[in-house]
């Protein structure tokens, strides 16, 4: 008691000084808490293992989980065939469908073969009726004004005919309008056949594209009736899986309720309600005890334990009295310590007070000694200087 009194003490006096707990205490502290909460969790855990039925182990029902995984691969298996079924229905689709298109893109090559033809053979440059004037070698095609001295076109001084009139203006007239008729006739005759054409490729394409809609509407008519099909088999496997799958609920509640039955007989049963002493003793120690059936302690136990208590009570009232002892040991202290504190500042505060008193007594000496000199620069040094009274002459009299 007297060594732990004098630690306490001087742990007390180096509070003045600064803190005495070193990082190796605070960490040592710590680890034990450490420690003390994982032992709590671990408890805890424990116990919800333990006294929780929903949750607690029992085994595994492996016949059950191969009946489940067996299922999961025949639908997995039923999946993968529907899906190729249908990716093998696309693939045919599409493969009619880029024949079709590539049968109406060569109608169209054809059709438009045929067009260029006939215009390569029916509507070249040279057959337009405005060639003569379009024409590059007209020049070199066009007669001559004067092909001999005795051409009859020739006029007076072989000036080519100045007789001033026309003499065939009515023949090239006539021959101009049989002519423009001929191309008119021409003209109609080829527009009537390019009618006739388009009406007749037009048709081409009507039924062709006729064609095309039937057999798409066969195709989807077969993939709706596929896909019907497809559907209902799916239907009458979803309708299956739901009937087993309420069946094995009913069953795996049946069970649940016969579990809950068979768990609340053996707790009715058990040590740990039936209050049986004997099964909270260990087995490898008599005289230790099961945490977890543990039922109390015996009359013996209790009054060892109030005993002990009483014993504990007293030592904790001693040493009460001995921590206010050292208390007032460390008031004591204290008041020595702030006593001298205060004898220190008093000194302090006095010295401060002589010095401030010496130095105002010398500067009261220098104040004097420049006031003398100042005197003596005025009266002795200085004596015709000029003052204010000169400055204050000015301005008061009109000379």
């Amino acid at each position: 008691n007297g060594n732990r009194r004098i630690q306490k003490l001087e742990r007390k006096m180096a509070a003045i000084g600064g803190l005495m707990t070193t990082s190796g205490d605070v960490n040592r502290e710590q680890a034990e808490a450490r420690v003390i909460d994982r032992r709590k969790r671990l408890e805890d855990e424990r116990k919800m293992r333990i006294f929780n039925a929903k949750q607690r182990t029992i085994g595994l029902d492996v016949q059950a989980l191969e009946q489940q995984k067996l299922e999961r691969q025949a639908a997995q298996e039923l999946e993968r065939r529907r899906d190729q079924a249908f990716a093998d229905r696309l693939l045919v689709t599409e493969q009619r469908v880029q024949l079709m298109e590539r049968d109406v893109q060569r109608s169209r090559k054809d059709a438009a073969m045929s067009v260029q033809e006939y215009r390569n053979q029916m509507q070249a440059n040279h057959m337009r009726k405005e060639w003569d004037l379009n024409d590059p070698d007209t020049l070199r095609k066009d007669r001559p004004a004067r092909t001999t001295d005795d051409d009859p076109t020739l006029g007076p001084a072989s000036l080519q005919k100045f007789s001033g009139e026309d003499l065939d203006y009515g023949n090239r007239v006539r021959k101009q309008q049989q002519q423009q008729a001929n191309w008119v006739s021409q003209q109609m005759s080829e527009k009537q056949a390019q009618i006739d054409e388009e009406l007749e490729m037009e048709r081409i394409g009507t039924e062709r594209q006729a064609e095309l809609d039937e057999r798409r509407a066969m195709m989807e008519a077969e993939e709706m009736n596929s896909r019907t099909a497809v559907n209902g088999a799916v239907r009458d496997f979803n309708q299956a899986l739901a009937d087993e799958k309420r069946d094995k609920e009913a069953q795996r509640r049946m069970m649940q309720y016969e579990d809950d039955e068979e768990e609340i007989r053996n707790q009715l049963t058990s040590d740990l309600l039936t209050e049986n002493r004997a099964a909270t003793q260990s087995h490898l120690a008599p005289h230790r005890y099961l945490k977890y059936h543990f039922k109390g302690f015996s009359e013996e136990q209790r009054e060892a334990i109030r005993e002990d208590q009483g014993r504990q009570a007293m030592d904790k009232a001693d040493r009460a009295a001995q921590e206010r002892q050292e208390e007032q040991n460390w008031d004591l202290v204290q008041e020595a310590v702030r006593r001298n504190l205060i004898a220190g500042e008093r000194e302090v505060f006095r010295r401060k007070q002589e010095l401030a008193r010496q130095t105002a007594e010398e500067q009261r000496r220098q104040a004097e000694e420049a006031r003398m000199r100042r005197n003596v620069l005025d009266k002795q040094v200085y004596a015709g200087a000029i003052d204010e009274s000169f400055f204050k002459q000015f301005g008061t009299s009109s000379r």
